[in-house]
């Protein structure tokens, strides 16, 4: 019997939807949804039984095609030993699909080492999905629009990942949303789309905040601390000023660069792409390092008001209010 498939997938890593998107790519390649009631056999983390495993991955599919085995959960498994001597020597009328989330598989056991090896001979496929890092997100944003058919720039790209995070799902979630609801001939999916149907028009982050001062948009800066003040408890002044502290750490150390072009900054700040430097490279001019330092003063004080040091009434809203309003004080002051 001809099998065009490996004989043994192994799926794993950190990032759960990625790994679930291969097994699902695969499970409907490997068998044809007639025979799936014949050709297919799934086993479940701890309750799976390696006898029965190696039983069945031993035994000629009954109709054509190969029998597809799968190990679901396989994070929870453990008699990894048990299945060597499959592995050594695996059917070629069997594919074993394993899936493994949450985190990599030890690749200290025999068992890894062997399905190492059958992948170097060309049997084996062995998946590892890396949890995607912030920087990373908007770049995989648009090469999945883009395997859909449609278009979406970098920039708001990294809207939505501002909005959405590193959650993978609910991402193409949204974007599946917004596809479905573009005007008839478009294939763009736009700012004011991600706005409209992802909610951020209604919801500001602290991210919109820096990007403003940033900017030298005082105005928008002080409308956003408005909005967010409002949301207080999505919005807690230590991780605010948190998140700030380490925005004007940031520009303290582009101060320090004797080449400020976008690509160096974004070297120097590891942001894994020149577009997320712009706003480093336009915040220095209205932030030197003499400011940066006062902010950095200002943030320390406004953390201990948030903690009841100091200030025996803490109102969180006001606090971030003021806190802003003094950071735009010292943003537009005439000092050199």
């Amino acid at each position: 019997m001809e099998n065009k498939f490996k004989r043994i997938y192994l799926l794993h890593g950190e990032e759960d939807f990625l790994v679930n998107k291969r097994f699902s790519e695969l499970e409907k390649q490997i068998v044809k949804p007639e025979f799936e009631d014949f050709n297919k056999f799934v086993y479940y983390g701890l309750d799976a039984n390696p006898v029965h495993i190696l039983d069945q991955a031993s035994t000629f599919p009954m109709l054509g095609g190969p029998q597809l085995i799968v190990l679901r959960n396989a994070n929870q498994f453990r008699k990894w030993d048990e299945l060597v001597s499959y592995v050594s020597s695996p059917s070629d009328f069997t594919v074993l699909l394993i899936v493994h989330p949450e985190k990599k598989i030890d690749g200290r056991t025999v068992f890894y080492k062997k399905v190492k090896k059958l992948e170097k001979e060309g049997l084996a496929e062995i998946f590892e999905a890396k949890k995607l890092y912030d920087n990373k997100v908007p770049d995989w944003i648009v090469g999945e629009v883009k395997n859909l058919g449609y278009q979406i720039d970098l920039s708001n790209a990294a809207l939505l990942a501002e909005y959405l995070g590193n959650n993978l799902e609910g991402i193409i979630k949204e974007i599946n949303k917004m596809v479905l609801n573009l005007p008839e001939g478009s294939k763009s999916i736009s700012e004011a789309m991600i706005k409209k149907y992802v909610g951020l028009s209604r919801k500001y982050s602290v991210f919109e905040l820096q990007k403003s001062m940033a900017f030298g948009k005082w105005d928008k800066s002080s409308e956003i601390a408005y909005y967010m003040s409002q949301d207080a408890k999505s919005n807690p002044i230590y991780m605010i000023t948190g998140a700030l502290h380490n925005f004007f750490s940031r520009i303290y150390k582009v101060h320090s660069l004797q080449k400020r072009t976008d690509q160096e900054v974004a070297k120097a700040l590891s942001l894994g792409h020149a577009f997320f430097a712009k706003e480093y490279v336009s915040a220095v001019k209205f932030f030197n390092k003499s400011k940066c330092e006062k902010i950095f003063d200002l943030l320390f004080q406004y953390d201990l008001k948030s903690k009841g040091i100091h200030s025996p009434s803490v109102d969180e809203p006001e606090l971030l209010k003021a806190l802003v309003g003094d950071i735009i004080i010292v943003g537009t002051s005439n000092e050199n």
